[in-house]
């Protein structure tokens, strides 16, 4: 069997991936704001926590049959993995810090992701097929909750899933040490390139993503911050 073609970095098939997992969250979330199409926000979650779920299953089932499966890298450790069943759990119940960590892991972690991805496969092979699923399945998740749904996000929420962050990143650092494994890059920075990239040599960028964590958190939090403030000086001025 032939090798697949290399990944290209925002080449045609990276761009045409990325154009379609917006272009989807964008209409979903419409769908979701208009009155009209209220009955299918319902059957809308329950679709999107099916796919996301079912490519998870799927792709470890092919795996270990395929002797793919590895206790370094194979586990549903990586945030990536977490976010899948957050956000599924968001889709069809809600409770405040699952949705919290949804929302900050799905956009600052999976959507770097989506657009750096740590992958060799480009389009027509299976991986490339399950990473974006999953990838931009839980950005279009996300995306719908929170523009279509309405989820809110508050303040506190930022100090929440900094805390739980580097509490699980603790656990894994530990679990790498124990294992040989590289779960959340804790030990060697990805073979394709990523943000870690400009952060220095390890340990160091380690360092360094914490500070990329904190200002993501506040970025992300910002959209709703300034809804709150227009809504409350609306609600001031009537």
């Amino acid at each position: 069997m032939e090798s697949p073609e290399h990944f290209q970095l925002f080449g045609f098939a990276h761009g045409v991936t990325i154009a379609i997992i917006l272009a989807l969250a964008c209409v979903l979330a419409g769908i979701a704001r208009n009155k009209k199409f209220q009955g299918w926000v319902n059957p809308i979650s329950g679709i999107l926590a099916i796919i996301l779920l079912s490519n998870e299953i799927i792709w470890w089932i092919a795996a270990v049959n395929l002797k793919l499966w590895s206790l370094k890298w194979g586990l549903p450790l990586q945030i990536c993995d977490l976010v899948i069943f957050a956000s599924a759990y968001s889709l069809m119940r809600h409770r405040q810090w699952v949705w919290e960590l949804a929302y900050f892991w799905g956009l600052g972690g999976t959507l770097q992701a989506v657009l750096t991805p740590d992958m060799s496969f480009t389009f027509s092979h299976y991986y490339f097929f399950k990473f974006f699923i999953t990838h931009g399945g839980v950005v279009i998740a996300v995306i719908f909750l929170a523009a279509g749904c309405g989820r809110p996000i508050y303040h506190c929420s930022i100090w929440r899933v900094f805390g739980i962050t580097n509490i699980y990143a603790a656990l894994m650092g530990i679990f790498n040490w124990m294992t040989g494994a590289n779960y959340l890059y804790l030990c060697g920075k990805p073979r394709h390139p990523s943000i870690l990239d400009h952060l220095g040599h390890w340990p160091w960028y380690i360092l360094g993503l914490e500070a990329v964590l904190i200002i993501s958190l506040f970025v992300y939090y910002l959209p709703f911050f300034i809804v709150e403030r227009i809504t409350r000086k609306r609600k001031y001025d009537i």
